[in-house]
């Protein structure tokens, strides 16, 4: 859902592949907004609804790109690594967390969109599905722990991990309430 919930950036492959719209929700105008060969999946919004983040394998391998929805402009976010996903920006828009993979496995990331720092936050090796807290200072994720699906949560700094108690079941796709 955009910040201001009157439109919803979606994936539909009705045109062959998979490509990114945003529907107009008082209108029904549903819009595509990316066109490219690749796959483009997995949008979110900027915090300000002006544009949206997506991953997409255009450039050979998975990376997250933005598009600016006024003037479609396209620009790559992340270059360090092959294979970065998931975008979510913090609310101030500084910081940019992702599942990105390295030779240990896939970890949560965060890059600093102001320097273009990257920290790699966790060391599991599955990690999943980051999602930021609407105060911007802890990350909640997916991940595994004796051989189960649980949530974990890592702050922006790194400083700060925990694992969330599950007695049954596999727990996947954590999302916060975009109210405090």
């Amino acid at each position: 859902w955009s910040p201001q919930g009157d439109r919803l950036a979606l994936v539909l492959s009705k045109d062959g592949n998979p490509e990114i719209y945003v529907l107009t929700l008082a209108t029904g105008q549903l819009d595509r907004i990316t066109r490219h060969y690749g796959i483009d999946t997995e949008p979110t919004w900027s915090p300000d609804g002006a544009s949206i983040l997506f991953t997409s394998d255009r450039g050979g391998l998975p990376q997250i790109y933005s598009l600016n929805l006024k003037s479609r402009d396209l620009k790559r976010m992340t270059f360090e690594g092959k294979y970065n996903s998931r975008g979510r920006l913090t609310q101030d828009g500084r910081f940019l967390t992702m599942v990105h993979q390295d030779s240990s496995g896939f970890h949560i990331a965060v890059q600093d969109l102001k320097d273009g720092r990257l920290d790699i936050l966790t060391d599991s090796r599955l990690d999943e599905s980051p999602t930021i807290a609407p105060n911007g200072s802890i990350i909640l994720y997916a991940t595994k722990k004796g051989g189960r699906g649980v949530l974990a949560g890592v702050s922006l700094d790194g400083n700060v991990r925990f694992t969330m108690p599950n007695t049954r079941g596999d727990v996947r796709e954590p999302a916060w309430s975009p109210y405090l």
